[in-house]
């Protein structure tokens, strides 16, 4: 059992260490570190302003002598909604690439067959990989959330506290999982692929449709979404009344929901929109509720997490030799010949 944890820590070091010295990555990190503070820093300047007017308000209903101050309605977390959309898009692109970067290293200096040679099994090849992405993608994850979080204090103007640092540490760990789901996507299609280009382009085709296009179906085929704050909200129609209206509508909201419900990205949107305190309606719930109200999604992840990391796994079991292979041909005389 320790010759086999070693070998696995031996591995997941070597693909961490090829990787981090990769001015590739360098650059994909570069990317998503750039986008979150531009991101934040747009969100920031409207929040500035609110709170500013906000602390306005509640010291003049202090020197007033108001007893119940009114909440702030406004949730620091939020400004990271474009950090959390970019690596829905662009962070999945990134995991794609590293996937497809560590095959394609690895046929390029043609280390694979050098470390299959030896007494190592498929599992332990898989878990070494899979543990050495894991550390890449968090060391990724952990950068941009750390520019994230001081962005929030230097732009926004304001800390996060305690409840919010929990909040938002979920929301990093799911990013990790959602790259790490779109990472062993990439390894899984250009292993396969005889050509590595064709099996990124594989692997990118698939990114397309989970992340742009179902999701893109389902809002679009949503009425509600068609009319800024919502449909509903806008003639203002009571809950009920609109349970009733869709209860019309069974078989197309079923479809509807159906496709959305495709889409790994979707899942992870929901989740992280609800840690970042995107929408006002999860604003009021506490971590244990809204966990409960993301269940769903959650063992969605989980789903998409095993299938596609299985998928990877397999992959490993299909290259590797087997080990039961004679070296030699065995003689055997001629039929018919004397000895």
């Amino acid at each position: 059992m320790n010759d086999s944890r070693t070998r696995i820590m031996t591995l997941a070091r070597h693909e961490y260490r090829a990787a981090i010295r990769s001015r590739v990555l360098v650059a994909l990190i570069g990317v998503l570190v750039l986008v979150t503070v531009v991101s934040v820093y747009i969100a920031a300047a409207d929040y500035r302003g609110q709170l500013a007017d906000y602390e306005a308000y509640r010291r003049a209903a202090a020197a007033g002598g108001v007893q119940r101050i009114a909440p702030s309605p406004l949730a620091l977390l939020s400004l990271l909604r474009g950090a959390m959309e970019y690596i829905e898009i662009i962070g999945a692109i990134i995991a794609i690439a590293l996937g497809y970067l560590s095959v394609s290293r690895e046929r390029a200096n043609r280390t694979l067959p050098l470390i299959q040679s030896r007494p190592v099994t498929a599992r332990e090849l898989a878990t070494g990989n899979a543990l050495g992405a894991l550390a890449l993608i968090t060391t990724l994850v952990a950068v941009t959330a750390v520019v994230g979080v001081l962005c929030l204090g230097l732009i926004g103007n304001d800390w996060i506290n305690g409840a919010q640092a929990v909040k938002l540490l979920l929301a990093y760990v799911a990013s990790v999982l959602y790259m790490f789901v779109f990472y062993c996507l990439g390894v899984a299609c250009t292993a396969r692929s005889n050509v590595a280009a064709n099996g990124l382009m594989l692997a990118l085709g698939i990114w397309l449709i989970v992340v742009l296009v179902l999701p893109q179906i389902g809002d679009t085929l949503d009425a509600d979404n068609q009319v800024p704050g919502g449909l509903f909200s806008a003639l203002t129609v009571s809950k009920p009344q609109e349970d009733k209206i869709l209860s019309h509508f069974g078989t197309y909201e079923f479809v509807r929901t159906g496709i959305e419900e495709l889409s790994f990205a979707k899942h992870y949107e929901r989740f992280a929109f609800a840690m970042t305190d995107v929408k006002a309606k999860d604003r009021v719930l506490t971590l244990p509720q809204l966990l409960g109200a993301k269940q769903h999604d959650i063992e969605w992840t989980a789903f998409y997490l095993a299938t596609v990391g299985g998928a990877m796994f397999a992959t490993f079991r299909r290259k590797r030799p087997s080990r039961h292979r004679t070296s030699h041909p065995t003689n055997h005389p001629p039929s018919g010949s004397n000895p």
